[in-house]
């Protein structure tokens, strides 16, 4: 056995002929065009494998991503499609890659991370520590007959050209001011809308454009999977997308819960229709604490916000799995991130930690807390940061 190591470019063509061999069999699409920020060269030293018998058997890659919540900031490591060849599976190998990619996460100080499967792989990455969690977006179903429930206006509308620089940096204008979102950079944004079978139209006013909406037909990301703009140009690319027929016979719109141009145009015109995220097809999200200490002193305008309630109290958090402290103080408005043990430590599991710091799956257990311990953790968590569906690996 060779590996876990990183993949090489003599490597690369066999690894993706095993991965497409798993996903995309029967399909015209392929994992290279689905998900070109995750499997290019500059990423071979985060695709991890372990090759057997001189070949690759197993893969599984991780994606840094920066989470963008407000003033906010830290890096989560997602997982994406993980494989093993059939002849080699029940061996480990899918374990020590995704464990060579914690370790890896941990030396980069990536204090969180996240990836999206079917509960029947819960099993396989709970042993890694990774906790399922509640839902994490909305999804509204929309069929070509309800074009009526939104407005044409007198919009101009055109297709997204990825040959007109123009159209890029309008669209990345619309987005970046999105306060909770996954930063990206220009090469990501290019490369997002030049994804195989995706199409993005344009709503022009008096010659400016200010709106866009993205539409995808692909087995990975089906359905509307990003909008934004000006609210009423923005219900005008509803209407003609569903006037085209671009979305076929039916499509979910899959919107974040905090509030967005995206998700209230929806909202406003059919009220109370959403679906939990994994309804629409998206999969169920699970989500790993690597570092208790690093994430929460990362989140520290999160919890000034939180605590502005009128919250005082100090909690100690500690992780069993690896000893990992923080303690966690609100004054009334502010609030204070240590390392150092206070109190009597409120100790958990890993995966205890992430339901409680991201919501528990709806058929796992919430963590609860009596006395000041309870009350400020009550008061802070669960913590929310959207991926939004063209993010996601």
């Amino acid at each position: 056995m060779e590996g876990p190591r990183a993949c090489t470019a003599e490597d690369f063509e066999e690894t993706m002929a095993l991965l497409n061999s798993i996903f995309r069999a029967g399909s015209d699409q392929r994992l290279q065009t689905d998900y070109p920020l995750i499997f290019r060269p500059s990423r071979f030293e985060y695709m991890r494998i372990i090759k057997e018998d001189g070949k690759v058997v197993a893969h599984v890659p991780v994606a840094p991503r920066e989470v963008i919540v407000n003033d906010d900031r830290f890096t989560v490591g997602i997982i994406s499609p993980t494989g093993t060849h059939p002849d080699y599976r029940h061996r480990g190998h899918g374990t020590r890659c995704l464990r060579d990619c914690l370790r890896i996460m941990n030396e980069n100080d990536w204090p969180v991370s996240v990836l999206w499967t079917r509960e029947a792989t819960f099993p396989f990455y709970q042993n890694s520590g990774y906790e399922p969690v509640g839902p994490q977006a909305r999804g509204y179903p929309l069929s070509p007959s309800e074009y009526e429930t939104f407005d044409r206006g007198t919009y101009d509308i055109s297709l997204y050209n990825p040959s007109n620089p123009k159209h890029l940096d309008a669209v990345m204008a619309i987005h970046e001011p999105e306060s909770l979102r996954i930063g990206r950079t220009r090469d990501d944004y290019a490369h997002y809308f030049k994804l195989h079978k995706l199409s993005s139209l344009l709503a022009h006013d008096n010659g400016r454009i200010v709106a866009y909406l993205m539409l995808a037909r692909g087995r990975n990301k089906p359905g509307f999977v990003e909008g934004g703009g000006d609210a009423r140009a923005l219900e005008a690319l509803y209407h003609q997308a569903l006037v085209l027929g671009t979305a076929g016979d039916s499509a979910f719109a899959v919107v974040p819960l905090n509030p967005t141009t995206f998700g209230d145009v929806l909202e406003a015109r059919k009220p109370g229709a959403s679906v939990l995220d994994t309804e629409s097809g998206i999969g169920f999200q699970m989500m790993r604490v690597n570092s208790l200490s690093s994430l929460v002193s990362k989140i520290t305008g999160h919890l000034r916000e939180r605590s502005v309630a009128g919250v005082e109290g100090t909690v100690c958090l500690v992780c069993v799995d690896d000893g990992d402290a923080v303690t966690i103080i609100l004054r009334n408005g502010d609030a204070e991130v240590s390392t150092e043990l206070t109190g009597e430590p409120v100790e958990l599991t890993r995966r205890e930690l992430t339901r409680l710091i991201f919501g528990p799956h709806p058929a796992g257990e919430p963590i609860t807390t009596d006395g000041e311990a309870g009350e400020v953790l009550d008061a802070v968590f669960p913590f929310y940061f959207p991926v939004w569906e063209l993010d996601h690996s």
